[in-house]
């Protein structure tokens, strides 16, 4: 049930704008880059921008045989320079490829695969990522995320860290009352993983910590 939760809430934020305009363009220059030829062949313009949609997107994912309700394609994604959840635009993946050093299916899969391995290595790379998700997750540019969208996709992108099971089963608990994730509130909820301890006895309601961390401890604590 939770990764069908998680698969409704990140398909419904895959699909494209309906105000856009899109149409399927014939390909760029000949390439014998096998990931440049992909993208050829599966691009669409949208504002004259060479683009790869959602539907795209997820393609992209089957044929490197990651799990739409895993991690690899948040961090994919994110490697390609996304502009929106499952829309890159040639500039990005042209940028990305290059960074990662990959011209073929299996390095960038290769590639994907030790971003994640590096995550536990190296904290830094991580909470880029992590921030970067808060800025795919918002709907039309709003400023704040949905709960609903956090509670989906939390657990899937931080699977080691267990504050974020228990704050994503806080947010489902109070569903009624919560309804968004600020900035704030996203990007301090790391730093929070990061220093709580199991039993939470090191919380202080003094520290700077926002409004809704008192009343996850609370509840967590009761």
């Amino acid at each position: 049930m939770a990764g069908t939760k998680r698969r409704a809430a990140k398909s419904q934020a895959l699909k494209p704008p309906q105000s856009k305009r899109r149409t399927k363009v014939s390909g760029m220059a000949a390439d014998n880059n096998e990931l440049q030829k992909w993208f050829s062949e599966n691009q669409e313009s949208e504002d004259g921008r060479a683009v790869i949609m959602p539907e795209g997107f997820e393609r992209l994912c089957e044929a490197l045989g990651f799990d739409m309700d895993g991690i690899e394609p948040m961090v994919l994604l994110w490697r390609l320079n996304g502009v929106e959840l499952g829309t890159v635009e040639h500039e990005g993946w042209e940028k990305g490829l290059n960074e990662m050093g990959v011209r073929d299916m299996p390095g960038l899969k290769r590639a994907v695969e030790n971003t994640i391995i590096e995550f536990k290595r190296n904290p830094e790379l991580f909470k880029a990522f992590y921030r970067k998700m808060f800025d795919y997750l918002r709907q039309d540019k709003q400023k704040s995320v949905t709960a609903e969208y956090a509670v989906a996709v939390l657990p899937v992108i931080t699977s080691n860290m267990w504050v974020f099971e228990r704050f994503a089963e806080f947010l489902k608990a109070n569903e009624d009352t919560i309804k968004t994730i600020s900035r704030d509130q996203w990007q301090s909820l790391l730093a929070l993983a990061r220093n709580l301890r199991p039993d939470m006895s090191n919380y202080s309601k003094d520290d700077a910590w926002p409004t809704m961390f008192d009343d996850f401890v609370d509840w967590a604590t009761a």
